[in-house]
């Protein structure tokens, strides 16, 4: 093996915990901007709020990112990662669609986990109205979000014996959206809401869109 090799592979190594290290940071960082903005709104969530709440300073912050409309793209792209995209692949029947609602519904309800909350839901879809780079974020997440509930729609309409053309299931997909997104706004506005007197409900209006 070469000087120059032996030196190559020494960085890569070194690079690695360098690089890891980095992740948790910018995770650090997104976790207390997610708990900033439902406890404040993204206006009144400041970066000098999200280094408190992160325990850490203003200026190692903007090491990682530039400006708060740089946070919420990461954001928005860590929920594409985690509750977007992936959690279409796992829809495969009518049932499905059902359980994740209302798993979502009871998250929201709950309130203990940041990442998945009805508040935040709501503050990004408001700002997305006054500010023309967060609408773009927020839309283009809406649109891959979009076209994977679509493939999964049509999946589902399969299990059900129902073949529908990819346009078709697209306009399910958009009723299915104001479904899960009305859930968001129900459960900051009736946070008392029966799940279980809802779930039959739903299923029966999943089952028509499915039809």
């Amino acid at each position: 093996m070469s000087f120059g090799t032996r030196q190559a592979q020494q960085g890569a190594r070194a690079a690695q915990p360098a690089h890891a290290r980095a992740e948790r940071q910018r995770a650090r960082i997104l976790d207390a901007a997610e708990r900033c903005f439902i406890e404040r709104g993204f206006h009144g969530a400041s970066m000098a709020h999200i280094a408190a709440t992160a325990r850490m300073s203003p200026g190692l912050i903007y090491r990682y990112f530039n400006a708060k409309n740089e946070i919420v793209r990461a954001i928005v792209e860590r929920h594409l990662e985690t509750d977007g995209c992936p959690a279409m692949q796992r829809l495969n029947t009518r049932e499905d669609f059902c359980a994740r609602m209302m798993e979502a519904f009871e998250r929201w309800r709950r309130r203990d986990n940041p990442s998945m909350n009805a508040a935040l839901i709501l503050e990004l879809t408001a700002e997305a109205s006054r500010d023309a780079e967060i609408l773009e974020i927020v839309r283009s997440k809406d649109r891959a979000v979009s076209k994977d509930l679509s493939v999964a729609v049509q999946r589902a309409a399969r299990e059900e014996g129902t073949s529908l053309s990819l346009e078709a299931a697209h306009l399910r997909a958009v009723v299915l959206q104001c479904l899960f997104e009305g859930l968001a706004c129900r459960v900051v506005r009736n946070p008392s809401l029966s799940a279980a007197a809802l779930r039959p409900l739903l299923d029966k209006v999943i089952a028509a869109l499915m039809s």
